[in-house]
């Protein structure tokens, strides 16, 4: 008998421990997933434009192209990184700097996010960051 109900126990404990342990699936709005592009000026740095192209993947990876234009100059760069939707928040990891946005978001339509930022930043211009995602669509 004492087998039994320790060997029951050891199962219990185990399905319970295998459940804590298996990795969470980050919650996403399938509303954001897809192709959207999107810019901002003199918000964050005086003098600066930048331009991007966000593809929010439903796997909750993304890809960001971004471009910077200041003082007649252009630059470049690509980011990788994790999105999710937590708290009602978007939540924006960025896997070369570590860093995570936070932004609170409502969709007036299925083609346009609105973004305003929670985390804000020592250096930006603007204590109110924000800025509009424009959904690019599909040409099949």
């Amino acid at each position: 008998m004492k087998k039994i109900i320790l060997s029951t126990l050891i199962l219990v404990f185990g399905i319970l421990y295998s459940q804590k342990t298996k990795p969470q699936a980050n919650k996403i709005d399938k509303n954001l997933v897809g192709l959207w592009k999107g810019g901002e000026k003199d918000q964050q740095i005086e003098g600066m434009e930048k331009l991007w192209i966000m593809d929010r993947k439903e796997d909750g990876t993304f890809t960001l192209i971004f471009t910077t234009i200041q003082n007649c100059e252009v630059n470049q760069h690509i980011e990788k990184g994790q999105w999710w939707i937590e708290n009602g928040e978007f939540h924006e990891l960025h896997f070369d700097s570590g860093n995570t946005d936070v932004y609170t978001y409502e969709l007036p339509d299925k083609s346009h996010i609105k973004f305003r930022s929670k985390s804000m930043s020592m250096d930006m211009i603007n204590n109110e960051y924000s800025f509009v995602d424009t959904k690019i669509e599909d040409r099949n």
